[in-house]
């Protein structure tokens, strides 16, 4: 066994865009086996390897592809969250400002509402002090009335 056959395995189609080897073949995707590159992905011939058909030496590390692929989608989902986030900001403000137009009508219906209690409390103030007066008046009328019944019955009875 050749020591290149122990240093990669192979995963079969790349779920990214393959590129094409100097074969015109589809690349495929591997991944490395050495001490020195544990795990890390590169693209090469398909015919390399295998029931010693010629192959060409194309030989390419996909993690650099795949990392610019990777954040060049992690660039547009933020660019997409940070649009939706603005979005959101924006309705979160306007109805902020609608609340806050809420509040202020509100609170100038709540002076008006203010005005016209005070204006009720002194009218009834007014109204309590006339009823004294009119029961105070009755109570002198009776009392009056009353005397007078006295004095012309004393009266008249002499």
């Amino acid at each position: 066994m050749s020591s290149s056959s122990l240093s990669s395995s192979s995963v079969g189609k790349h779920t990214l865009a393959s590129p094409l080897c100097f074969c015109d073949v589809e690349a495929n995707l591997r991944y490395s086996n050495t001490k020195a590159n544990p795990g890390r992905p590169f693209l090469r011939c398909p015919k390399y390897n295998t029931k010693r058909l010629p192959y060409c030496n194309y030989f390419k590390w996909a993690d650099s592809e795949q990392d610019i692929e990777l954040e060049e989608k992690k660039n547009e989902v933020s660019r997409k969250t940070e649009e939706e986030l603005q979005k959101r900001l924006s309705n979160i403000e306007n109805k902020v400002t609608e609340l806050l137009k809420i509040v202020d009508d509100i609170k100038k219906i709540e002076m008006v509402l203010y005005n016209i209690s005070e204006e009720v409390r002194k009218k009834e103030s007014v109204l309590l002090e006339r009823e004294a007066a009119l029961r105070h008046s009755r109570t002198l009328s009776r009392m009056y009335f009353g005397v007078f019944v006295v004095i012309f019955c004393y009266l008249y009875i002499w």
